[in-house]
């Protein structure tokens, strides 16, 4: 007979809207804000100096009357997008992964071959905006770079400023640069998309978005090359065999999270964006990103590696269902905390010791419906009794002594699986189930005293014929429910 009655996972509706497209694919150089934008050609004219420093140059002691002039003209804001523009010059050193030059610790991005403009990180957007030298706060639009990352432009908006100069190519409308963001997404999509989460200014949110996918490249392409030089567990070096396949590895499970947030089918997931589904074969940690994945409903993700570190699952705040498999978390992920819809959690075989402060954090996850640590060192039994709506447990072989607290509280639980711990003795609120009520408790393979499966038998010898209470020791005698409705196979108090 099968000691575990299957697991019914709360089915996600699978739309295919989109075709799969049947490999994984590392991040290409096409790809809308590539992260290795194109260097432009280094030009032998200079960069203007400010007024300042001229005014320094040519007279090393200025009076005070030409430093304040000159300070004002510094913070002066430019009436055209042209004032911000300077000519090329060659010593700008190398572009970052951002597309943006460090010289004398100012920043600069290119705008044509010839010119760059001096920008600024924007506190309120993240977003770089124009600025010019000496200017005490920065006057000049927020800066894009085009699809391809070679050259920035201001980013439409009310402000003339923004749009005088800016190449042809600005006059997108949002639809048209959401769609070079979600190109397999459906146009009503895309309109739900507008519609709910380009609030405010439409523009400012798709550049948002723009920049988020950028640093989401951005942080994938750094994480696929940090393959660790020796084996977490081991110890041993890897040979350069083994870090190039892990390379692979990492590229492709990049691959599939940047088409996922792009909501592109894959081969591995090709019906819906709203689930990311993954056969993990890396060594190390999953990538921390900072990019938002809160479109993911069911997040399963089993590892051939012990993977260590859980702060990669802190970008999919909305996931219901979260299966973790095969990972060496250490202690209880605080990350499901922050997910408010969670309904099923499967942390199976994943190390996880609980502590006093996860049991209470646990047990006000009261929407669970399934909870599985099965295969976890949990040294403390974790606390039912806000679980309300809970109907599977699964806690098998986590070395527990003794049963959660409100196990046999709850009216809604259909079963529970202690098998294979260190558990003696059951307590007395087990025997004040009512027989009637549809519940599967599996105790198999535990030591439990004798006083205690006697216990057992009593009750159910007293139970009536329209018992539905199944309670599963080791033993001798095997005693059947006269009526029983359980989709298992396993009925009665039986024999292992």
């Amino acid at each position: 007979m099968a000691d575990k009655s299957p697991r019914i996972k709360p089915g996600s509706s699978k739309i295919n809207d989109s075709a799969a497209d049947g490999s994984h694919r590392v991040p290409r150089g096409d790809s809308p804000l590539s992260a290795l934008p194109h260097r432009p050609d280094p030009r032998p004219s200079l960069f203007l100096p400010d007024p300042v420093t001229t005014a320094q140059i040519t007279n090393p002691r200025p009076s005070v009357e030409l430093f304040a002039i000159n300070e004002v003209a510094g913070v002066a804001s430019p009436t055209s997008f042209a004032d911000y523009r300077v000519p090329a010059r060659k010593n700008l050193g190398e572009v970052d992964a951002q597309g943006v030059r460090e010289f004398k610790q100012r920043q600069y991005v290119a705008v044509s071959d010839d010119h760059f403009v001096q920008v600024v990180r924007d506190t309120e957007s993240g977003l770089f905006r124009a600025t010019v030298a000496r200017e005490l706060k920065a006057s000049g639009p927020l800066m894009e770079p085009d699809a391809e990352g070679r050259y920035w432009h201001p980013i439409a908006s009310g402000n003339p400023l923004d749009r005088g100069d800016a190449p042809s190519g600005l006059a997108r409308n949002v639809d048209e640069r959401l769609a070079a963001l979600f190109p397999t997404m459906a146009q009503d999509a895309r309109t739900s998309m507008h519609r709910e989460r380009l609030t405010g200014d439409p523009l400012l949110a798709v550049a948002r978005l723009e920049a988020e996918y950028f640093t989401l490249l951005k942080d994938l392409g750094a994480w696929a090359g940090q393959v660790p030089s020796r084996h977490p567990v081991t110890g041993l070096p890897l040979t350069s065999t083994e870090i190039g396949v892990q390379r692979t590895s990492r590229e492709r499970f990049a691959q599939e999270l940047q088409d996922n947030w792009s909501r592109k089918a894959t081969s591995a997931n090709p019906y819906s964006p709203s689930t990311l589904d993954y056969d993990l074969d890396v060594l190390g940690s999953l990538p921390r990103l900072s990019a938002d994945f809160s479109h993911v409903r069911e997040l399963s993700l089993t590892s051939t590696a012990p993977l260590e570190d859980s702060a990669f699952l802190a970008s999919f705040p909305g996931v219901r269902y979260l299966t973790l498999s095969g990972f060496a978390l250490k202690s209880f992920p605080v990350e499901v905390y922050q997910m408010r819809e969670l309904v099923t959690l499967t942390l199976d075989n994943c190390d996880i010791r609980l502590t006093e402060a996860s049991v209470e954090g646990l047990a006000h996850i009261e929407q669970l419906k399934l909870l599985d640590l099965s295969n976890n060192p949990l040294g403390l039994s974790p606390d039912l009794r806000f679980m309300r709506r809970l109907d599977s447990l699964y806690l098998s072989d986590t070395g527990l002594n003794e049963v959660p607290v409100g196990l046999f509280e709850s009216e809604s639980l259909a079963f529970s699986d202690l098998r294979n711990n260190e558990i003696e003795h059951l307590p007395d609120e087990l025997f004040e189930v009512p027989d009637i009520q549809q519940v599967n408790f599996n105790f198999r393979n535990n030591p439990l005293d004798e006083a205690t499966l006697q216990r057992v038998s009593a009750y159910i010898e007293a139970a009536g014929l329209d018992r539905r209470v199944l309670i599963q020791v080791d033993g001798e005698n095997q005693i059947q429910p006269q009526i029983l409705d359980f989709e298992g196979e396993d009925s009665g108090v039986e024999s292992s």
